[in-house]
């Protein structure tokens, strides 16, 4: 006689960091692709294989899952290029290897670019999502100032400005220049963009 089939068992629940996990990645494709505001929420979910339930259970709405998507981003880049200009071991150049890292995070990541672009559009706007967003920026503007004034300490280099002055100047450029690059990439291109950063930088630091 044959064995009588078994019964399934019960289907593992998926943790709640895989589920955020998904979610953000399923987010970044979509945003990419229909941009901050065409993009719904359900998309979302399904692209990330979830209900639409599981993104209110992660994240307050779609501001909050862009701002955290974006927060997540920028930092990893900063680590990134952190560990890139040390590992360069030019402390005669390291102004020059920051306007490097800043220019390809602009040129060589138009995606990200664009939402930045986007969402601080939305933001201007939309009292909801300025909340969120206004509250990522000046997170990662702390994080950048704290992070400058570190390097200088450690490379002997002179700020002629406050750390959060210079933070708030980069995260500026940074933005501005993405929108300039993405209206006119051909005469905003890396060149130019490197060269902004470079002469700003060497007028604050010496």
């Amino acid at each position: 006689m044959s064995a009588a089939p078994r019964e399934p068992g019960p289907v593992p629940r998926v943790r709640r960091a895989e589920v955020r996990r998904r979610l953000l990645e399923a987010a970044a494709k979509v945003f990419a692709e229909r941009g901050y505001q065409a993009a719904r929420l359900d998309e979302i979910a399904y692209a990330a294989g979830f209900t639409k339930g599981a993104v209110y259970s992660n994240f307050a709405g779609k501001q909050a899952l862009l701002a955290e998507l974006i927060e997540e981003h920028v930092r990893t880049q900063f680590a990134v290029g952190t560990v890139e200009i040390r590992n360069k071991r030019r402390p005669d150049r390291v102004l020059e290897d920051v306007a490097e890292v800043f220019a390809r995070g602009i040129v060589e990541q138009d995606t990200w670019s664009r939402l930045l672009v986007e969402i601080a559009q939305q933001a201007g706007h939309d009292p909801a999502v300025r909340e969120v967003y206004a509250e990522v920026r000046q997170g990662l503007r702390e994080e950048l100032a704290a992070g400058i004034a570190k390097a200088c300490d450690r490379l002997g280099l002179e700020l002629t400005v406050p750390p959060e002055q210079l933070a708030l100047t980069l995260q500026s450029l940074r933005l501005g220049l993405s929108l300039e690059h993405g209206v006119d990439p051909d005469r905003v291109d890396k060149a130019a963009v490197v060269a902004v950063f470079t002469a700003t930088l060497h007028g604050v630091i010496r």
